[in-house]
């Protein structure tokens, strides 16, 4: 006779029968027999008897202490504020970057919460993002959520939390409906870090967590389809959480993913390469949060707009590139650029125009000529689907100098810059007194309209760096939407354990890979 804390679910036994009578029933009585097992705590049967007693005994505790505590605790009414979460993809260093991107769309949404960070998963580093909202309907298909489609694995709804075992189960069991009670479900774990005091497996919360959700689980893959309820248990150090996953919808989305991804590759095969070149990804996404900040306001938007924008280091043209090839992938394409970029460095800007021109295969249309700067190079593209044409000039000469030329033609709609940081770059100086990147950000602050962004990549704000962007920013009158450092602080790749740990090698690492990425706003 089998102990009274280990007897299965009612509706188990049958489950078994309707499954080994249908087609599927290899696949669904393995599936539905593994889950029992976890139940009954039979998986510990290859173990020696005297530490299978032992593992038993404490299970038989565990659940019976879990479920006495669920049934002795008085339900509490569920918030009516609503929370979401994402968890972003593996980024290795740009995870802070994509929690940046996320309440940079949170900013364009005139959400009045903010993205948090609420868990970091190291092996994949990854971020778990959390979003509050007080919307009348949950799975209100017309709230436009701030996490990147293209950015994160999953995006779901937390229907129980708690900081332990038994307020999960109570929260779950409050949760639970009549109407849901002929639903079917799924139940899978991602475990960021094991919650502190961890008494238990993953085998027996899921086990424990199922006997308090409504309706009936989904015994083969084949039998999932749309209506059914994917249940997610998320584990931190200091929470557990219940999550109900959204579906995807990656239709609308399509169309920018593939020119990402046709980008990335024609990128890869640009003429003139660059040592101090900024991350393509940290590119695409800087482009994206731009393009998302100038398209804030609907009403100012036209069918037929022309944006003007600034690099006035333009490197290798990384971000004129992507601005160029995937500024209009995502809306309807009505908006042309007007590109001006600035290099003091002739290699870099000789060599930025040829990279544009071949991306955008218009090398016989380059127009060199003499001008203020010295030299300069305009190009133009013309789409044959929009009907727009989008312009480029590139000046080689000083930045600071220039701008105050340049910016007679009108100031710019927006700004982005590398600013020189690091040792390889051209203009890289330590001496506070001659800081060529704050000279650049004062002259920014003269050329751009009020209220435009400018996004701004420059060295880490250690006190040993000579500049530093955010305080610059708003010495200048700037709004700050938000500053991340690449990679996240504190980041260091685990231990492999392959070498022997020697005493220098157990010391940080000084880099000078390190940099920092600020959202600003113009002043009014």
């Amino acid at each position: 006779m089998m102990h009274p804390q280990h007897e299965r679910q009612p509706g188990w036994s049958n489950a078994i029968a309707a499954a080994m009578c249908s087609k599927r029933h290899r696949y669904a009585v393995q599936l539905t027999i593994t889950f029992a097992l976890v139940a009954s705590i039979n998986p510990f049967q290859y173990t020696s008897y005297e530490r299978r007693r032992e593992l038993s005994g404490l299970s038989r505790k565990w659940k019976s202490d879990v479920y006495n505590a669920v049934d002795d605790t008085t339900i509490t009414s569920i918030s009516p504020t609503v929370q979401y979460v994402a968890k972003t993809t593996e980024s290795f260093k740009l995870a802070d970057l994509y929690w940046l991107q996320a309440n940079v769309m949170a900013y364009c949404g005139n959400s009045q919460s903010v993205v948090e960070k609420m868990a970091f998963h190291r092996p994949t580093a990854s971020l778990l993002l959390g979003y509050n909202t007080t919307s009348s309907s949950s799975r209100n298909s017309d709230l436009e959520l701030p996490f990147p489609t293209n950015r994160v694995q999953y995006v779901g709804i937390i229907v129980a939390s708690g900081a332990t075992v038994q307020e999960l189960l109570c929260k779950t069991k409050a949760t639970s409906t009549c109407d849901s009670f002929d639903s079917f479900w799924t139940l899978d774990c991602d475990t960021f870090e094991p919650l502190a005091g961890r008494q238990f497996t993953t085998s027996m919360l899921l086990c424990a967590v199922s006997r308090h959700l409504s309706g009936k689980p989904v015994l083969g893959r084949d039998d999932i389809d749309d209506a059914t309820i994917s249940y997610l248990l998320v584990e931190t150090s200091s929470q557990l959480y219940l999550i109900e996953k959204l579906p995807a919808d990656n239709q609308m989305h399509d169309k920018y993913n593939e020119n990402v991804s046709r980008f990335r590759q024609e990128w890869s095969r640009r003429p003139f390469q660059y040592s101090g070149a900024v991350n393509i990804e940290i590119a695409i996404t800087v482009v994206d949060m731009l393009q998302r900040l100038m398209s804030k306001n609907g009403e100012d938007r036209q069918d037929k707009r022309r944006i003007r924008l600034l690099d006035p280091t333009v490197g290798s043209g990384s971000f004129l590139a992507a601005a160029a090839k995937l500024w209009n992938s995502r809306d309807d394409q009505n908006e042309s650029l007007d590109i001006v970029g600035i290099d003091s460095n002739s290699k870099c800007s000789e060599g930025t125009t040829k990279n544009l021109c071949k991306l955008l295969g218009v090398e016989s249309s380059i127009t060199a000529e003499e001008d203020f700067s010295g030299q300069s190079w305009t190009f133009s593209n013309a789409d044959s689907k929009s009907e727009m044409s989008s312009r480029a000039t590139i000046h080689c000469g000083d930045s600071v100098e220039l701008l105050s030329n340049i910016s007679q033609d009108g100031k710019f709609d927006c700004v982005v810059s590398n600013l020189p940081w690091n040792r390889n770059t051209f203009e890289y100086k330590q001496d506070t007194s001659s800081c060529t990147s704050s000279d650049i950000m004062k002259q920014i602050a003269e050329v751009i309209k009020p209220g435009k962004p400018v996004i701004v990549v420059s060295g880490s704000n250690d006190p040993a760096h000579a500049f530093n962007a955010k305080r610059t920013l708003n010495s200048l009158g700037f709004y700050i939407i938000g500053e991340v450092t690449i990679p996240p602080a504190g980041f260091s790749l685990p231990n492999s354990g392959k070498k022997k740990s020697t005493g220098a090698s157990d010391r940080p690492m000084k880099r000078n890979s390190n940099c920092v990425v600020t959202v600003a706003i113009a002043p009014c």
